[in-house]
C-alpha cells in the first residue's frame, strides 16, 4: 500500500512537470530540460528571421596554382568563362642557345579536373603577353583584369587556334599538350639577346608569357578544365639545333613563374536578378549569398547561453544536370573584410537529405553576449580555383534552418 501511494505521488509530480513544460513551450520554444534554476529550450522557428539574398561578386584574387580554362552555358547562371595568363622561366642562369632552328616546341600543363559536360571538345588558343604579370611586382592581381596580348597562330592554314582536343584525350594523358609554331619559339625566345637570358628576372621582362583560352565546340554546353601550373611537369619543352647542327633540348619551367586566372560571367536574361526566394552560389567571382542574423539583437539582454546552434541549407530541386559541390563555405563579413568564423565546423554536403550544415554555436554566442557583427557570407568552397555552382532554397515553406538551443537561468 505504501508503494502504491508513493507511485501515485510520483506520477502526479511528473504530470505537473509535463504540463508546466508544455505551457512554457508556447512562450519560448520547445523545452526539453529543466534542472533547478536552468532551463534548456529550442528557440521557436517563428522567432527566427534570417535575412538572406544573393549578390554578384566583383572579382577574386587572380593568383593561383590551379588555373582554369574553358566555358559553359548554364540555363540559370548564364555563361561562365575562364582563361589564364602564365609565365615561363629559365632553368638556369646565363644561358646562350646559339639556335639555328627549332624542331619541336610543346607546352605541357598537368590536368587535375573539370566542371561541366564530360563530352566537351575544345579549340585551343594561345597568345603572347605584351605586358608583365611578374609576381615580383607590388601590385595585387584580380580576376577581372585583362592584359595586352597578341594571338599566336599556326604557321600554315587559316585557323586561328593551335589545335582541337577533347576532354577525354586530356584526361587520358593527364595533361594538355599544345604544339607551338617553331618559328615563333625560335625568334621570340631562343634568339633573345644574352643580356635578356642572364636570369629569370631579365628573361620575363623580355618575354612576358602566354595567355591560354579554350573554346568549346558546342557553344550550348561546354566545360571548364583545371590545370596545376605549380606542378614540376608544367613546362615548355623545346627541341632545337645549335650552330654546330647538334640536337639540343631544354625545358622552360612554368611552375616557378606567376599564373593569373581571368574570369568572366554573362548574367543577362537569367533569373538570378529577379528571384530572391533562392540563394545562388557560383565560383570564379560569380555569386554569393549574404546572411544577416540581426534578429538576434532582440535576445542580447536575455542572458541566454548558447548550448548549440545548427545552421542548415537545403538544395533546390532544379539544379539542372550540374554536379552539386561537395562543400560550401561560411564566413563573417565585417566592414569590407572577409573573416573566418571562430569555432565553425561543417559545410560538407549531406547526401542523405541534400543539405549543407554548419555548427555556429560560438559565433551566435558572441552575437548575444558581445554585440558581435551579425553579417555572414556563403560561398562555394575554394571559389578561386573551381567552376562550381549550386542553388539553395530560401522559400517561405523551405527557408534557411537555424536550430538554436539556448540555456536560460
Amino acid at each position: 500500500m505504501k508503494f502504491i501511494w508513493s507511485y501515485c505521488i510520483g506520477f502526479s509530480l511528473l504530470c505537473c512537470l509535463f504540463f508546466s513544460c508544455e505551457n512554457e513551450e508556447s512562450l519560448i520554444g520547445e523545452n526539453f530540460l529543466i534542472t533547478g534554476e536552468h532551463e534548456v529550450f529550442i528557440l521557436h522557428p517563428d522567432s527566427i528571421n534570417i535575412s538572406a539574398f544573393s549578390q554578384f561578386e566583383d572579382s577574386v584574387n587572380a593568383q593561383n596554382s590551379t588555373n582554369l580554362a574553358g566555358s559553359y552555358i548554364d540555363p540559370i547562371f548564364g555563361q561562365a568563362e575562364a582563361s589564364f595568363y602564365f609565365e615561363i622561366t629559365l632553368p638556369n642562369n646565363e644561358l646562350s642557345f646559339n639556335a639555328t632552328a627549332v624542331t619541336s616546341a610543346r607546352i605541357q600543363l598537368p590536368y587535375t579536373g573539370f566542371y561541366g559536360d564530360s563530352t566537351s571538345q575544345f579549340n585551343i588558343y594561345l597568345s603572347e603577353l605584351q605586358e608583365s604579370i611578374s609576381a615580383n611586382d607590388s601590385s595585387q592581381y584580380f580576376s577581372n583584369q585583362t592584359y595586352a596580348t597578341v594571338p599566336i597562330t599556326p604557321t600554315s592554314g587559316s585557323e586561328t587556334w593551335l589545335g582541337t582536343i577533347s576532354l577525354n584525350e586530356i584526361q587520358d594523358s593527364s595533361a594538355l599538350h599544345i604544339e607551338l609554331p617553331t618559328d615563333f619559339v625560335l625568334f621570340e625566345i631562343l634568339q633573345l639577346e644574352e643580356t635578356e637570358l642572364i636570369n629569370t628576372e631579365t628573361f620575363i621582362q623580355a618575354f612576358n608569357g602566354f595567355k591560354l583560352e579554350a573554346t568549346p565546340l558546342n557553344s550550348m554546353s561546354g566545360a571548364i578544365m583545371y590545370f596545376n601550373t605549380s606542378d614540376e611537369n608544367a613546362l615548355l619543352n623545346v627541341e632545337y639545333l645549335d650552330g654546330d647542327g647538334a640536337s639540343q633540348s631544354i625545358n622552360f619551367p612554368i611552375s616557378t613563374g606567376n599564373a593569373l586566372n581571368h574570369f568572366n560571367h554573362d548574367y543577362n536574361d537569367t533569373p538570378i536578378e529577379t528571384i530572391d526566394s533562392l540563394l545562388y552560389l557560383q565560383s570564379m567571382a560569380g555569386t554569393f549569398a549574404e546572411l544577416n542574423f540581426d534578429f538576434l539583437k532582440n535576445l542580447q539582454d536575455s542572458g541566454y547561453i548558447v548550448n548549440q546552434a545548427e545552421l542548415s541549407f537545403s538544395i533546390f530541386d532544379n539544379n539542372q544536370s550540374f554536379q552539386i559541390p561537395e562543400q560550401i563555405a561560411l564566413v563573417e563579413f565585417d566592414n569590407g573584410n572577409i573573416l573566418s568564423i571562430a569555432g565553425l565546423s561543417g559545410g560538407a554536403l549531406n547526401t542523405e537529405n541534400n543539405t549543407y550544415e554548419f555548427n555556429i554555436t560560438q559565433h551566435i554566442q558572441k552575437i548575444l553576449t558581445q554585440n558581435h557583427n551579425t553579417i555572414c557570407r556563403l560561398y562555394t568552397s575554394s571559389r578561386t580555383s573551381n567552376a562550381e555552382r549550386v542553388i539553395l532554397n530560401n522559400t517561405t515553406s523551405n527557408p534557411i534552418q537555424l536550430k538554436l538551443t539556448l540555456i536560460k537561468g
